[in-house]
């Protein structure tokens, strides 16, 4: 189905998606869609205002807050919290679609100016029994090292669990500054180098509007361009946020159904996003270099391990030639450079680009790892040409599982590592029947992407197929004596020499030249010339 919001985003901010630029910023309007119970619905900030201001006598107020303001001055901030917690039904309220969309985007950094906890339940339901989601009330947490996984949340107003945190009163915008400056200085850091992207914001916020202008004074006209997600925008409200250096993307569609609108929009976002995210991954290496230039939906040979530190070198030196004999491309997340800056992002675009993930699940680092991989083995999408993510859950028995791995094959290993472990032998073969498995498939690929005009892919598919045919062919060695397979070089010399590729041996060495230019410099290939290497590796891989 085409897509029917990218449209409306500019060229630069897809861009700036792509790349893990991206500085979410959610407002009350993205609470609208959240789930109650009817008659029940959350209130915009307009009309929290209103049911603060019809408890007061003989007063009427000016604004919202100064409504919200004065109820805590007439009945005191105890009651203002417990009165907050009832309007925003805080005991019953679920995370909509809006939601689920949204926190299927890979951000490392989110922040909020909401009281609830909608975006901390959707996470926590998006990774089932395993909590990903970091949220940070108080300056004191930002030194707090979380690690790598998750998302940290920011919750610049804080919480109705935190009263002392909480921003809702005018004292409490005119101080936020002064009592809150590693915040303010910690967003407004996060704002030179990232894309704000206000969804469900008004811009009325005293205090952001403060960080904002400090950012401004700072940078000047260098300073980055903001945006704001609006559905069915007043032209009044297009210009008043563009008078503060905030472009408006405005998504056609009613208030009744913004909340469906804003979930489409974040599920075409996530699927263009990993459309193009292949490019900015940059590998040590050349075999997973190749596999991340194929179009997405191109057969796949990445082989992801996610393993603790302490094992890598282990699977790097057992593990890995196995997977390489079977005709995989390992890579781990440590072998690829990302062209962005988001840790999540890149773990996603790996995810979606691998064909087998072999997870090591002995740490909490890798068990995250895990849910994210059986995740997206159950989502189906439009790529009828790959295969589902086969995902190898690997335990101890100290292991514990964050989610069920029922139809997957799990292999148990032994806590202490030793190469003749039987549980690298068992590894070993399973990979081999998922390659055997995968065989048809990856034969008809090279043919499949020529027709479909991806010359450049078709190349670098078929000279995959070349090499993964001649190394099953002849690299016969014992599984057990398997340590670092041949090289292309050495196994079209052997090849040569058993009389497989000696008419064609100057042909291949054309035709590895014209693939190492595809990879490396980007230099365009003809129909013509990706017609004759598949072809001609064709007939080869029919004789071999």
């Amino acid at each position: 189905m085409a897509p029917k919001y990218l449209v409306h985003f500019p060229k630069p901010l897809l861009e700036d998606l792509v790349n893990g630029r991206w500085l979410p910023v959610v407002g009350a309007g993205m609470s609208l869609n959240a789930k109650l119970p009817p008659p029940a619905k959350m209130p915009l900030w307009s009309e929290l205002g209103k049911s603060f201001a019809d408890e007061l006598m003989d007063y009427s107020p000016t604004s919202v807050l100064d409504g919200i303001s004065a109820y805590e001055h007439e009945f005191g901030r105890a009651r203002l919290i417990e009165r907050l917690v009832e309007l925003l039904h805080l005991d019953r309220v679920q995370p909509g679609s809006a939601h689920k969309e949204f926190c299927s985007l890979p951000f490392d950094i989110v922040c909020t100016t909401n009281f609830d906890f909608l975006l901390e339940k959707q996470y926590d339901m998006e990774r089932q029994d395993n909590r990903t989601v970091h949220p940070v009330v108080d300056e004191d947490q930002l030194s707090i090292n979380v690690g790598a996984t998750g998302t940290l949340l920011l919750k610049l107003h804080g919480d109705v669990r935190h009263p002392k945190r909480l921003v809702v009163t005018e004292a409490d915008y005119d101080g936020f500054l002064t009592n809150y400056p590693l915040i303010a200085t910690y967003l407004s850091n996060l704002l030179i180098t990232k894309t704000a992207v206000f969804i469900g914001y008004s811009l009325e916020d005293p205090d952001f509007r403060q960080i904002w202008q400090v950012v401004a004074s700072r940078l000047g006209k260098t300073r980055r361009m903001a945006y704001a997600v609006m559905v069915n925008a007043k032209p009044g409200d297009i210009a008043r946020f563009e008078r503060r250096g905030v472009k408006v993307v405005n998504l056609p569609g009613t208030r009744e159904r913004s909340g469906a609108v804003l979930a489409e929009a974040f599920a075409e976002l996530r699927e263009y996003r990993r459309e193009h995210a292949g490019p900015t991954l940059k590998a040590t290496e050349e075999g997973p270099l190749e596999q991340f230039l194929l179009p997405r939906d191109a057969m796949s040979r990445l082989c992801l391990f996610a393993t603790p530190l302490d094992v890598l070198p282990f699977y790097r030196e057992n593990v890995f030639p196995l997977a390489e004999a079977a005709g995989f491309v390992p890579v781990t997340a440590a072998d690829v450079v990302n062209l962005g800056e988001s840790v999540s992002a890149k773990i996603d675009t790996l995810i979606d680009r691998a064909a087998v993930m072999v997870v090591d699940a002995s740490s909490s680092n890798t068990q995250f790892e895990l849910g994210l991989a059986l995740a997206r083995a159950q989502e189906t999408g439009e790529r009828p040409n790959r295969r589902r993510l086969e995902v190898i859950p690997v335990v101890t028995e100290f292991s514990q599982l964050p989610t069920p791995t029922l139809g997957h094959f799990v292999i148990e290993r032994p806590a202490v590592l030793s190469e003749d472990s039987p549980f690298v032998q068992d590894l070993g073969m399973h990979l081999q029947r998922l390659a055997d498995g995968m065989g048809l498939a990856q034969r008809q690929e090279p043919r499949r992407l020529l027709e479909a005009r991806e010359y450049r892919a078709a190349v670098i598919s078929a000279m995959t197929l070349l090499e993964t045919t001649l190394r099953q062919r002849l690299n016969k060695a014992p599984r057990d004596a398997v340590r670092r397979p041949m090289s292309m070089r050495q196994l079209l010399d052997l090849a040569r020499e058993q009389g497989i590729v000696q008419e064609n041996f100057g042909r291949i060495s054309e035709w590895t030249k014209l693939r190492n230019d595809a990879v490396h410099t980007g230099r365009p290939v003809t129909r013509n010339d990706a017609k004759l290497v598949v072809e001609g590796v064709e007939r080869i891989v029919d004789r071999a």
